[in-house]
């Protein structure tokens, strides 16, 4: 009789753990879960504002550079067909000039040093130092 009582309040004691572990597990997963959908909240606003300045910089710039060649095809001396040509040529270096910049900012190495992912993979495979 006192076997199966002690059985019996082992067991409760036990199903009684298992069910408060699973109640904390599911807690730690929902807030781990909550953690993980702010941060992506965060990175989408950030990308959108980054988005933004991009476009607003990228404006600000086409505008610039078309008030520089319209200001300097005006005051130039020179016949049409050389301020042709000299446009020409100014393109060309503004083509060659942003496709080096585009390629350097999509650079996956560069990305990957920026972004810390280098030294987590390198971390991650580490052997553990043996004592």
């Amino acid at each position: 009789m006192f076997k199966y009582l002690i059985k019996g309040l082992l067991a409760g004691v036990a199903i009684k753990l298992v069910e408060s572990y699973r109640h904390w597990s599911l807690q730690l997963l929902k807030i781990e879960a909550a953690k993980s959908y702010v941060y992506g909240v965060q990175l989408a606003r950030l990308s959108a504002l980054g988005l933004l300045q991009l476009g607003l910089v990228s404006g600000l710039v086409g505008v610039g550079a078309l008030l520089f060649h319209i200001g300097l095809f005006i005051l130039l001396p020179w016949t049409v067909a050389a301020k042709a040509v000299f446009g020409m040529i100014l393109g060309l270096v503004y083509m060659i000039g942003g496709g080096f910049a585009l390629r350097a900012a999509m650079d996956e190495k560069t990305w990957m040093k920026k972004s810390g992912a280098t030294e987590l993979l390198q971390e991650a495979i580490r052997q553990p130092k043996r004592d």
